[in-house]
């Protein structure tokens, strides 16, 4: 927008105007979220605007009265109608510069609605065809490997027991969800292997009652009871892990790289693909330490370490919403780059993605993993600085 010539006390309408306005394009950092609840939980009459302002009836009400020709023409109107509140401000001092708020939510809201209204009518969109249909959001899918290398496609299965031995037995209790119970302790207990496709997630309860959730193309291995010293799994993707807390039976998961998390009981997310450049730990609750090569890195709550080729690094202060959101349904890009973002749109939808542009501009965006593709990437071009294109099942990025 351009520079306005409105004084220094007018300035947190602006700020909060903006604030409200990236509200509904869905584009606040999280910080920015913070700073609009604290003004929201300010006052009676500041949740009461709020709600006024972000009211969808509202909201189609104002757009209906507007010119939906250009969003450029809205953003002059932006600049007319803050001169007319600026002038009748000066004139009626008990005019509130929250007028001025408003004028610039109703328009950016209404622009927005209107690039949305578009964006939903095929016939005016490059995102909605019949290549983007056959791109559906990903489901609950796996299939169990057992020890005598039959697989069970727990997609298909019927919920009940899937596989019984000595020491424990497998169970499907319900979609999307298998729970492991110990019988006895055995000296050998047979190894299972849980692998989600491209598309896929599923959540494991282990033998000893630590729960795994798996994202898209992701294999875990363990073994139907834990017998011994030590609890091992072996992880290739992206898991989330719940342990059960056993500091006599320390639990550790073993990366491809070899790369050994060791933890008594804790929560923490490790992403290992293959593809990845490197391979990260991050701890959400509690303590763990990271080995890799002979080098330790131990961790607290908020951290990440990175394994790569040139050893181990540990991070502060980072994203846990953003890493975990996965796990929640939810894709969360605070900050992210384009590759970020598409890279998880790959594995979630099974789409392949090719780069025509590529943009500097970090995106963000809160957005349930369950909605349609076109709609996930519509609300991404609301930002403006990228666009999308999807033929044979190829995801296009545009400028």
């Amino acid at each position: 927008m351009k520079a306005t010539s409105y004084s220094d006390r007018d300035q947190p309408a602006y700020r909060i105007a903006y604030l409200i306005a990236g509200y509904i394009r869905n584009t606040l950092t999280k910080t920015e979220h913070t700073e609009l609840d604290d003004w929201v939980n300010e006052s009676d009459h500041n949740m009461q605007l709020f709600e006024e302002l972000t009211d969808e009836e509202n909201i189609k009400a104002n757009l209906a009265k507007m010119d939906l020709v250009l969003v450029d023409q809205h953003w002059q109107e932006v600049n007319n109608k803050l001169a007319q509140a600026e002038n009748e401000y000066r004139k009626k001092q008990k005019r509130t510069v929250w007028s001025m708020a408003a004028a610039i939510v109703i328009i950016i809201s209404g622009a927005v609605l209107f690039l949305l209204l578009v964006k939903s009518k095929p016939e005016q969109t490059t995102v909605m065809n019949a290549d983007s249909l056959q791109l559906v959001p990903g489901s609950n899918k796996a299939t169990l490997t057992l020890a005598d290398g039959s697989v069970v496609d727990l997609s298909t299965a019927k919920n009940g027991v899937i596989d019984s031995n000595l020491v424990s037995h497998a169970n499907k209790p319900a979609d999307g969800e298998l729970v492991y119970e110990a019988k006895n302790n055995g000296p050998v207990s047979a190894l299972h292997a849980l692998s989600t496709p491209v598309g896929g997630q599923y959540k494991v309860v282990l033998a000893d009652g630590s729960k795994v959730w798996l994202n898209a193309s992701t294999t875990l291995k363990y073994p139907a009871a834990f017998n011994g010293k030590e609890r091992r799994v072996e992880v290739n993707g992206e898991a989330y892990f719940e342990i059960a807390k056993n500091e006599q039976q320390p639990f550790r998961v073993v990366l491809p790289d070899s790369s050994v998390v060791t933890v008594t009981g804790t929560q923490f997310n490790v992403m290992c693909y293959s593809t990845a450049t490197q391979n990260e730990v991050t701890l959400v609750e509690g303590r763990v330490a990271v080995a890799h090569k002979g080098q330790t890195q131990n961790m607290e709550p908020g951290t990440q370490t990175a394994v790569s080729a040139n050893g181990l690094v540990k991070y502060t202060g980072v994203d846990i919403e953003a890493i975990t959101g996965w796990k929640n349904g939810l894709f969360v890009f605070h900050d992210a780059s384009i590759e970020t973002i598409m890279t998880q749109v790959e594995r979630w939808y099974g789409a392949k993605v090719v780069y025509r542009a590529k943009t500097k501009q970090l995106l963000n965006a809160e957005i349930l993993r369950s909605e349609p593709l076109p709609k996930l990437l519509g609300l991404l071009e609301l930002n403006g600085y990228v666009h999308f294109k999807i033929e044979n099942k190829i995801i296009y990025v545009l400028p």
